[in-house]
């Protein structure tokens, strides 16, 4: 029985991943999304990389609190957002992780995405890296 509950809740955790993972088909390949809330205490922001020109930041989120797994990570997942020539809104928002506030993002796995399983959808990271969503030259804050 204590096996079977194990198996279970393995299963189920694989099922509600799936459930949260968007799947956007691109020009050449697919792009997995997610929506994940940066919890208070549950992240820091690479302070010593600071906000670079772009609106480039850093965030660490200990790997035992990302919903995906990365089994060649040690510690951190690195949460990155890409350089563009719009910085308001990701200045606001390295503003409000700054202040350890808990904030929903959206998250693209790509390329560091392996797909275990198409149906029902397992993933995991093959590196400690995602990013911050962009669209149209801008962080995207949608699925």
């Amino acid at each position: 029985m204590k096996y079977f509950s194990s198996i279970m809740a393995l299963l189920i955790s694989f099922h509600l991943i799936a459930q949260e993972i968007k799947v956007n088909s691109g020009k050449y390949s697919d792009y997995y999304h997610i929506k994940y809330e940066l919890t208070s205490g549950k992240y820091s922001v690479n302070t010593e990389y600071g906000f670079n020109k772009g609106g480039q930041f850093e965030v660490f989120v200990p790997k035992e609190y990302f919903p995906i797994t990365a089994p060649m990570c040690k510690k951190n997942i690195i949460i990155r957002m890409p350089y563009s020539n719009s910085e308001k809104r990701k200045r606001a928002l390295y503003n409000a992780l700054l202040l350890s506030k808990t904030t929903t993002v959206i998250l693209e796995l790509n390329p560091y995405v392996k797909v275990l399983q198409k149906e029902p959808l397992q993933v995991e990271l093959e590196n400690c890296n995602v990013f911050f969503r962009h669209k149209a030259r801008d962080y995207f804050d949608q699925l």
